[in-house]
Order: C-alpha cells, then structure tokens, then sequence
C-alpha cells in the first residue's frame, strides 16, 4: 500500500512547493536589506485555502538557510486579546525560539542566562489608564526587550524574522498593527528585526487609495490562485515521490475543477489518487470520474460549510439571493434588483460576504463568488431551503 503524497491537513513538503515566485523574491530582497542594516517588512495577504501558511514555512525556511533565528507565530488567537497579551506573547515566544535553536543549546553556559530578564512584565493591575497610554508603556517595554535582546545575539545571528500566521485576528484588536508598525520602525535604527504579516488582511484594501503609513511599512504581496504549469507541476512532483504519472487530460480537470485554488486542488488531488489500485501507477480520466461525489462532498464538510456556516442569516440570504444572477461575476447594481434591497440596505451582507471569503471583491462595485464549486454547495443549500 502506498501512502498519499497529498494531504490537505499540512503545508506541502518543502520539495513539493511551487509558484510563489514573486512573493519569495520580495522576501529574499527584504531579508537581505535587514541583514545589511536596513530592515524591511511586508505582508501577504489573500483568502481562505490560498496557502499563505505554507507560504511563510517557506520564508522560514529560507531564512533559517541564511542563519536568522525565526519566530514563527501562529494559533494565538485566544491567548492575545490585547495589547498587552501581544507583547507578552512576542516576548516569551521569541526567548523561547531562542532556547529552541539546537546551536544556542550547546553554547548556553557560554551565553549565560540573560535570556531569562526577558519577561512578560505588562501588567496595568487595578491602574486606571487610557488606551494610549496603555499602548506607550506596551510600546516601551516591548522595544527595550527586543532591543536587548538583539544586543546580546547579533554575534550569533545576522537577523531575527518575526513570521505572524493569521494576522487578520490582530487586526481586530483595537491598534495592534499600528502598534507593531511603531515598534518596529524604532528598533529598525539600532537592531536587524523583520516582520512579516500574513492573513486574509484587510487594511491594503481599505488603504489602498490613501497615503497610508501601515500599508507602506507592510506592503502587501495579494496571493492569486496557481496557474495551469504550476498546477501541473506540483501535481507531477508529489506522484514522483511515490513513483506514480498522471495523464494530461486527467491534469487538466483537475487544473479545470480546482481552478487552481491550492486547498481545493490538494484535496481533489488526495481523493483521486485513493481511488488507485495498489497495481496502477497511472491516474487518469476513470480515477477522476470515480472520485467525483466524494469531491464535493468532502469539500463541503471541510472548506464550504467551515466558510459559510459563521456568516450571518441574513448574509446567508442574500447569498443564496445572489445566484439568481445566474453569473459568477456580477455588480452591485445587479445585486441591489435581484435582492430588491436598497443599495445602503445590501452593502453591509455584501461586504460580510468578501470578509468571510464567500465573494471576491474585483474591482470598485463589482463581486465574484470566490469558487465554482463554491456556487455548485450554494445551489444545493437554496434547494434545501
């Protein structure tokens, strides 16, 4: 029996990755300023499913290769609810990373154990402060920790990387990313830190017409679906690993159903080759074809229903509404006659929609469904109703 060389559950193995190649040139860019002094930082943006996790166990790869020592932060949301639980929160899991490097183990009597005066020390207690002078004293202690830090390892390290997984749930906490923004800019003079946010963000959007200081120190990489090469390529090299082809025509429905979406394209990948037999080691049109049910099916189980169940009842609405258009792609006057709302009425359940990743914002006043498939759950949900 042979494994399955794909697996929605991870980020791909390091030799399966593919395209990205932009957003990783930036990287490498940024990085190298940092090391030389002059840090630089970005932002990756983009929906639910378009591999933006992956993306960053790539950059830290890439950045452990150039001997930075990597903090990569993911899974905090319901330990960081404030300012002061993110600096807290930065400071520990950055000492941590520290203790973690299999390089400091060895030399830690040497360093000596000034790594512990790296604490969490924000606490207000029954203190009566405002917001902002909250957010200065978490500012100061934050900067003078990691500037401390940063004297005692530069010897050891070119630079620290600061990979921020599911950024959009700081960017609901009233100031945050300003807050790193402020942090950071200072430390830049005396200290070689990189910052890299990635989440279905949506500050890049809101300022993209303005002058806006968050959106040049975080400049923003959108990721967009994989093309036909790369959809084929990544294909081609997780069946290599297990000795197995595939047909082109069968590449190219899976290149046509996944539209190239990297979650949806894993996981049509991993149900198709379950269907082949211990003696096959070709895919082909017959294995697609028999996979076909447990495709949607398990696409509405672990993407659509996970997407849509959150949003709202009367977003819910207005999205089964919405394929009465009878396109994937429409406008918000469209949208405004088929749900016979007024414009003021339908904007706040469109907008929903494009937070939670249903719709795609194109361009000014015009939407998409983010996925065929997508339309094909929603469908059935409106024959249910």
């Amino acid at each position: 029996m042979r494994y399955n060389p794909f697996n929605p559950q991870f980020s791909p193995r390091s030799d399966y990755f593919i395209g990205r190649i932009g957003e990783l040139h930036q990287f490498e860019q940024y990085l190298l300023q940092t090391i030389h002094g002059s840090p630089m930082n970005m932002s990756i943006t983009g929906n639910r499913g378009m591999g933006k996790t992956s993306l960053l166990a790539k950059m830290e790869e890439i950045a452990k290769n150039k001997k930075c020592l990597v903090f990569r932060m993911s899974n905090y949301e319901s330990l960081v609810k404030d300012i002061s639980e993110l600096t807290n929160y930065l400071i520990l899991g950055l000492k941590n990373e520290f203790y973690a490097d299999s390089s400091v183990q060895k030399r830690i009597m040497q360093l000596g154990e000034w790594a512990t005066t790296l604490k969490p020390v924000v606490s207000y207690g029954e203190a009566s402060l405002s917001f902002e002078e909250k957010k200065l004293a978490a500012q100061t202690i934050l900067r003078n920790n990691f500037l401390a830090f940063w004297k005692k390892v530069q010897a050891e390290y070119p630079a620290i990387v600061i990979l921020i997984d599911e950024a959009e749930s700081l960017e609901r906490i009233e100031g945050a990313l300003s807050f790193l923004r402020e942090v950071f800019q200072r430390l830049s003079h005396e200290s070689k830190y990189a910052l890299v946010l990635s989440g279905k963000l949506s500050f890049p959007k809101r300022m993209s017409e303005s002058f806006s200081p968050l959106s040049r120190f975080f400049p923003a990489s959108s990721l967009a679906a994989f093309s036909q090469e790369e959809t084929f390529s990544y294909i081609e090299k997780a069946l290599k690993s297990v000795n197995v082809s595939a047909d082109n025509a069968v590449k190219k429905k899976i290149f046509e159903k996944s539209e190239g979406h990297p979650y949806v394209l894993v996981k049509i990948c991993n149900i198709i080759f379950n269907e082949l037999a211990d003696a096959e080691d070709t895919l082909t049109l017959k294995h697609f074809e028999k996979s076909r049910i447990r495709v949607m099916v398990d696409l509405e189980k672990d993407f659509f229903n996970p997407m849509f169940h959150p949003v709202s009842p009367k977003a819910k609405r207005i999205a089964l509404q919405l394929l009465k258009i009878g396109k994937r792609k429409f406008t918000f006057t469209q949208a405004v006659k088929t749900t016979n709302m007024k414009g003021r009425d339908v904007a706040p359940y469109i907008h929903e929609l494009v937070r939670k990743g249903c719709l795609n914002k194109l361009e000014r006043a015009t939407y998409e469904f983010f996925h065929n498939l997508f339309i094909d759950f929603l469908k059935k949900r409106a024959a249910e109703v």
